[in-house]
């Protein structure tokens, strides 16, 4: 497993906005990672996650909105 940066249980790990979780669970904007679940702010951030996670977990990566 590779090692990732921190990111929040409410924090949209591709643009870093703060994320309401439960909502964001209710919308379909939480996808499951090895075996964490990460929430997003909308479809678009969802998307580019899944088709690059560890673009966006990587040590070096700074969210920008």
């Amino acid at each position: 497993m590779a090692e990732h940066r921190t990111v929040a249980p409410n924090e949209d790990p591709v643009c870093g906005m703060t994320v309401d979780a439960a909502d964001a669970v209710k919308k379909g904007l939480a996808r499951e990672y090895e075996g964490r679940q990460y929430v997003f702010c909308g479809k678009g951030c969802y998307l580019e996650f899944g088709d690059d996670p560890e673009a966006f977990l990587a040590v070096g990566f700074t969210p920008t909105m």
